[in-house]
């Protein structure tokens, strides 16, 4: 499905886009008036009384408004009757004032989101009414914008240009037009499954996609690592994010906070199509054919995939994290129909590959939403309290704001080796959570190619040497999760299916490879050994 977006010179169009926004401003300033109780809570409401403690989201004191200013911008009562393009900038322009002044605090996911379905409708105004304004109310428009982007979210800001009044802009700007590739966060703890990764791409596809390594600067990744790294396979680079983004809120190079690194990466990239990979991914398929063939991400423009369902009834205190957010927000057919989230599972995505279009302006949108749930308060105090890292912060991003979104159309299966026990089921037994395409053939799977599952090379599968054995696949099972406790994940109650000649194939070679890449870091005396195995101290 292609994108669609309304014409420039269809008047019709134009009106139901303005009327729409003004909608939007109207029905999000009443629900905050109901939210909260009107006059009743004025004095709590108070902008500058909050104690000198009390900053918002990213470090900044609440901003106070000037002495002959109201306490605290009223909620804009519902506009007048259309009356132009003026009327609208007027509309918009109160709006911007709200949101400058008055501070979405780190419990206020839903509040946020809120915002950025207004600021949605500005962005789309900004693509589809230009032919109807002047220069000077396209600068005005631009400037609200802007301003409120800042306000939400200060990492915007590029170092380099701290008065830049443009931001935003600037940052779309960075995107190389039509490009497309993966972006991995390096770091020294995961140096080896990261070398394994590039090589499953590299070698075992034949994949000459770009490839970026990002990174929180030297004290995460050093210059000798990141030398190592791309000279492992031609086109690959490394993208420092603190050099992009103010890191000032972020606390991304103080601290190990690789999850939190994802979304910023995902952000600065110059790729305007991101495959964002963990380094535990391993691709059954070239990891293009998700960007050139897969129709729903062709739909939204962001394509997330599910964890296994687990641990049902287990994590009521995340449940009601989520509820409480989404309590008054019109749930979307991806959330309506969601197993995680509507019958209390455990988790409902697996980050290993998230896919997005951020060309579209909805994308953005979200993306932004999930870089304030990873934002150092946010995530301290709300994400990852309550959830595994990033993981989940994408979905619920997306959701808030309003950004439409796809899933895979299956929750996560199992990967590794086949179990048969006298008088019971099959079962599938291995650490892995494996991911199918639209055509229910193996796509990709996390938890990396190093295992201590002891086995045999049959039915195509790979193993032994402290790799792990793959030689068979389950989905829609019933998926017991027992590698917290030491022991192996095992999915059982559905078919089981070989891996087949061509998976078999690519497991093989990317083993190969990686074994090959271990001995290469011995010949470059880089110790990817230490740190039980999996890193560099």
């Amino acid at each position: 499905m292609s994108r669609r977006g309304p014409s420039r010179s269809h008047h019709a169009l134009v009106f139901l886009v303005w009327v729409s926004m003004i909608f939007l401003i109207w029905q999000h300033y009443h629900n905050l008036g109901q939210i909260s109780g009107g006059q009743t809570n004025k004095a709590k409401a108070r902008v500058g009384t909050q104690p000198e403690d009390d900053k918002d989201t990213e470090g900044r004191s609440s901003i106070k408004l000037p002495a002959d200013s109201p306490q605290r911008p009223q909620h804009p009562i519902a506009p007048a009757p259309p009356n132009g393009i003026e009327a609208l900038l007027a509309s918009i322009a109160k709006s911007c004032e709200y949101f400058v002044h008055v501070v979405v605090q780190p419990s206020e996911s839903n509040k946020l989101g809120g915002r950025l379905q207004i600021l949605s409708t500005w962005l789309s105004a900004r693509e589809t009414l230009p032919s109807l304004m002047s220069s000077s109310q396209i600068s005005s428009l631009d400037n609200h914008i802007e301003r409120t982007i800042i306000s939400l979210f200060p990492f915007i800001r590029h170092p380099a240009q701290p008065k830049n009044a443009q931001p935003f802009t600037t940052l779309r700007q960075t995107f190389q037009k039509g490009s497309s590739g993966i972006v991995i966060v390096g770091d020294k703890s995961n140096l080896r499954y990261l070398c394994h990764a590039i090589q499953n791409i590299r070698s075992a596809h034949k994949s000459s996609i770009p490839i970026q390594i990002a990174h929180a600067g030297d004290n995460a990744f050093s210059p000798s690592l990141r030398r190592f790294v791309t000279r492992l396979a031609p086109n690959i680079t490394t993208i420092n994010i603190p050099t992009f983004l103010d890191s000032n809120s972020l606390n991304l190079e103080k601290e190990d906070a690789a999850p939190a690194l994802r979304p910023f990466a995902a952000l600065a990239s110059t790729f305007e199509q991101v495959i964002l990979v963990d380094p535990k991914t391993i691709f059954l398929q070239p990891p293009n054919t998700i960007i050139e063939n897969h129709s729903a991400y062709k739909a939204t423009g962001a394509l997330f995939f599910h964890d296994h369902l687990y641990g049902k009834g287990d994590f009521k205190d995340r449940h009601e994290f989520w509820q409480g957010q989404l309590k008054n927000h019109p749930h979307s057919q991806a959330l309506r129909s969601s197993k995680v989230y509507n019958e209390g599972y455990a988790e409902e995505a697996d980050g290993g590959v998230i896919v997005l279009d951020k060309s579209r302006t909805s994308v953005m949108v979200g993306l932004l939403h999930t870089c304030w749930q990873n934002s150092k308060r946010v995530r301290k105090d709300y994400t990852y309290k309550y959830g595994s890292g990033d993981r989940d912060s994408w979905w619920l991003g997306f959701e808030l704001a309003g950004a439409p979104y796809s899933w895979e159309n299956r929750y996560g299966g199992t990967l590794g080796t086949l179990e048969t026990r006298e008088g019971r089921e099959d079962r599938v037994c291995g650490n892995t959570n494996l991911h199918l395409d639209e055509n229910d053939k193996p796509l990709w799977f996390s938890g990396g190619l190093i295992g201590g599952m002891e086995g045999g090379d049959d039915d195509g599968g790979v193993g032994k040497g402290g790799y792990e054995t793959m030689t068979h696949w389950m989905v829609d099972g019933v998926f017991l999760k027992k590698a917290e406790e030491g022991g192996k994940d095992f999915m059982s109650g559905e078919s089981v299916r070989g891996v087949g000649k061509e998976i078999g194939r690519v497991l093989r070679e990317s083993v190969e490879v990686a074994k090959m890449v271990d001995e290469k870091s011995r010949v470059f005396d880089v110790n990817i050994y230490k740190n039980g195995g999996k890193g560099v101290s």
